[in-house]
């Protein structure tokens, strides 16, 4: 191969690459803003979505918290075509994903009690059939907590028809409750939530025990059986004084299907660091997991999972360089697999290309020749040898022809004069 064939294979090597670059760089790279639909402000999922944005913003993705009434509104966000909200918070149990076709989930983050929480002048409440008849809060309308205790309620036959319900989101139903307003609320939280211990230590307000919470759990599979140790809540006032049942579901983190893999990646990583450490109801690295998934895992939660973590670019690169990266390798990988076959078979290529040109003037040779012997008309046959003379003349002066195979034409120049000296003509 030449010096200007090698400058001309480079050339177009640079080109493709810059080609590929520019691919990447207009239609690859991940976004540098995100949108998380949270919650109502004051609850868990919207504290820990600001959680979210700070570890975001350290690998330079700016985080919008968007202020909702709860689950059906977070997914109705996320699964909008237009509104391109990337992630959002849900409540196992509350939705249907079949009415949702544009949401993945990441996996659940952290058990989500189902805490009810009554007047303690009503005495004690032994189980939720005991609730018939009363004024009860079940969140707003769009909050997880909503549909499920509404599923709960008319599972035991408590329903509007008698009993009172009551569309309050927890501040308000708090109120409600303390002004005798309504007789129990429905909450859904993690046992961390400051207003479960402050519900825990008011000495008007009593929590029930779901004493059938094993019952429940194996009619409605959504759920789960959990115990609250004694004094969890807190220790100093011995809250709960008793080792309590608890019926839970989990929140799942869910995205659009769009959302790019980086994007992902970025946050499968920040649940990690934030839910794998112990909390009062689950113990190390049980969370984040592809538990109560309401809707399909993402392929790229999928595959975090299965690898128990990230992959190898974004384990050893900043976010921008592992997506730029890996990106950059689906352009190249392709094209590399049509150059390298191609370089390989080039030198075979450009081997049949001259010697079949040889060849070709051999057989011109050959027939020239036997003119000569069979006594044609020699002037014209002595013509068209010093025209094939001239041709190989001119292929030589070439630059192009490589040099491994000038010696073919070398020695078919000679073979042209021995049949000019054979034949006396000068």
């Amino acid at each position: 191969m030449t010096k200007k064939q090698v400058t001309l294979y480079l050339a177009a090597l640079g080109f493709l690459i810059a080609i590929a670059v520019a691919i990447v760089e207009l239609f690859l790279l991940p976004p540098n803003t995100v949108d998380i639909a949270a919650g109502p402000k004051g609850t868990y999922l919207y504290e820990t979505a600001q959680k979210y944005a700070q570890e975001f913003e350290k690998s330079g993705v700016k985080v919008n918290v968007i202020e909702t009434n709860g689950t059906l509104e977070n997914i109705a966000l996320v699964n909008h075509d237009t509104k391109n909200i990337e992630f959002g918070f849900i409540e196992g149990g509350a939705a249907n994903s079949a009415n949702y076709p544009n949401l993945e989930s990441l996996g659940s983050i952290v058990y989500a009690p189902i805490w009810v929480f009554y007047r303690s002048k009503l005495g004690t409440i032994r189980d939720i059939n005991d609730l018939k008849g009363k004024r009860i809060a079940l969140g707003f309308i769009t909050q997880g907590v909503h549909n499920n205790a509404t599923h709960i309620l008319n599972a035991v036959g408590i329903t509007a028809q008698n009993s009172q319900f009551f569309d309050l989101g927890r501040k308000d139903a708090l109120k409600a409750l303390e002004a005798n307003e309504i007789d129990a609320m429905f909450t859904s939280a993690p046992a961390e939530d400051p207003l479960i211990k402050k519900l825990f230590n008011s000495p008007n307000v009593s929590v029930l025990n779901w004493l059938d919470a094993e019952g429940i759990s194996r009619n409605m599979r959504e759920f789960h059986v959990l115990t609250l140790p004694m004094g969890t809540i807190d220790l100093i006032n011995n809250k709960p004084a008793n080792n309590m049942n608890l019926l839970a579901t989990t929140f799942t983190v869910v995205a659009q299907k769009e959302t790019h893999s980086a994007l992902i990646y970025l946050m499968m990583g920040i649940l990690d660091d934030i839910h794998q450490p112990p909390s009062f109801l689950h113990t190390e690295n049980e969370f984040p997991a592809d538990l109560d998934v309401d809707f399909p895992l993402s392929a790229d939660a999928q595959n975090y999972y299965s690898r128990g973590g990230k992959p190898f670019l974004q384990k050893h690169l900043p976010y921008w360089a592992a997506s730029f990266v890996g990106k950059l390798l689906l352009v190249l990988v392709p094209l590399l697999a049509i150059i390298y076959p191609f370089s390989q078979a080039y030198p075979v290529l450009t081997q049949w290309f001259y010697t079949r040109r040889v060849n070709r003037f051999y057989l011109m040779l050959v027939k020239i020749e036997k003119r000569f012997d069979e006594g044609g008309n020699r002037e014209i046959t002595q013509q068209e040898l010093e025209s094939l003379r001239s041709q190989i003349e001119a292929l030589i002066k070439q630059e192009k022809i490589p040099s491994s195979y000038t010696n073919l034409l070398y020695d078919l120049r000679e073979h042209v004069s021995q049949v000019m000296k054979r034949h006396v003509i000068s």
